[in-house]
């Protein structure tokens, strides 16, 4: 069918399983899939409650669609990117950019195989139980189809509820020493896979240029720790620019940043200067001591750890927490009560860490 109007009949059914999963009129039998739907918002992984409510989705728009053994015949990528992405924004239900398609990259059809490849191992498994449950070929398909799909959107909906109350509202503060603190202790205790101190950084050089009104602006705010250099057709984590044109390039990360990810590093550099014509030949990465290559040449210094040459770019080393205060402190007031609301804006928006939101919960508590 033409890709409007799919569009259109998936939000079509997401919001029928929306008005029924709130109408407290309706009931529904969880006995024969309870089990196996909790572990699903048991797990960290949200792709699994995601593919489960794309092979909904399809079972409703083709009664023939069978998850088991031709996954990719309902173009899972772009009924889920697409409308159904949109229906979460819209409901703020929590999600990832492309959770579904992560879990079920390089498969025909979500079985057992299928299921033993995947992290957690046993969380798949249930989304291999409750497919087969939705395919058994007797008269009651659609009413399982419609229970699961109510059902699952019910948990959806109470995960908004419940992430939602994790919400924190904070005094305005331009104090650097307290800045400190929550960004030491969020880099610490909840560097959720690399997020927690790129956002950190980015939030604290976006802020620092923009209140010292200079022309500069820093890109790589909106991306994960995940996303690569490749795909965001950046060079590194965090950069400086000017009129498009990169100045500075900023890796920062709290694991081992060695020869390996110099290579990886380097690598997407050079791509990245032949295909615009520039000359980056300076990467600072801001990481902890434990991070540096063993055989970088030393500075002497606390902030400045040293340097590592490969080829014709040189890293420099900084301290992550030295780095953290010594931006603080030049940044000037208004900065940082900036810097503070874009920290805890992200830090309240529905996708980000629950172990973040604990944290910074507990933090102003």
């Amino acid at each position: 069918m033409p890709v409007d109007d799919r569009n259109t009949r998936v939000t079509n059914i997401l919001e029928d399983f929306f008005e029924s999963a709130t109408n407290e009129h309706i009931v529904i039998n969880e006995d024969d899939y309870k089990n196996e739907l909790d572990q699903l918002f048991a797990t960290s992984a949200w792709g699994f409650r995601e593919i489960l409510l794309v092979v909904l989705v399809a079972m409703k728009l083709d009664p023939s669609f069978k998850a088991s053994t031709g996954l990719y015949d309902c173009s899972p990528r772009a009924i889920y990117e697409g409308p159904i992405k949109e229906f979460l924004i819209e409901k703020n239900i929590p999600h990832r950019k492309s959770g579904p398609l992560n879990v079920a990259k390089a498969t025909v059809g979500l079985d057992i195989t299928w299921a033993a490849q995947r992290r957690p191992a046993y969380v798949a498994e249930q989304v291999v139980n409750l497919v087969n449950y939705l395919e058994t070929p007797d008269e009651g398909k659609d009413v399982r189809i419609n229970s699961l799909g109510i059902s699952l959107m019910k948990r959806l909906i109470a995960e908004t509820i419940r992430v939602g109350e994790l919400s924190v509202t904070i005094e305005r503060t331009s104090d650097p020493n307290h800045l400190y603190n929550l960004c030491y202790r969020l880099t610490v205790e909840t560097p959720d896979s690399g997020n927690t101190p790129q956002k950190i950084s980015a939030f604290l050089l976006k802020n620092y240029h923009r209140y010292i009104f200079s022309s500069v602006t820093v890109t790589g705010e909106e991306d994960r720790a995940s996303v690569t250099s490749t795909t965001s057709k950046k060079p590194g984590d965090v950069n400086e620019e000017n009129l498009e044109k990169i100045l500075k390039v900023y890796e920062v990360t709290v694991k081992k940043f060695d020869i390996a990810r110099i290579r990886d590093s380097y690598d997407c550099i050079s791509v990245y200067n032949d295909n615009n014509g520039t000359n980056i030949h300076e990467v600072i990465v801001v990481c902890r001591p434990e991070d540096c290559p063993d055989d970088m040449e030393p500075s002497g210094l606390c902030g400045y750890m040293g340097h590592f040459k490969y080829q014709d770019i040189v890293y420099y080393y900084w301290n992550i927490f030295e780095w953290y205060a010594n931006t603080l402190q030049r940044m000037t007031d208004e900065g940082r009560m900036a810097f503070y609301m874009d920290l805890n804006n992200y830090i309240n928006e529905i996708n980000t860490s629950e172990t973040v939101k604990r944290l910074w919960h507990a933090l102003h508590s």
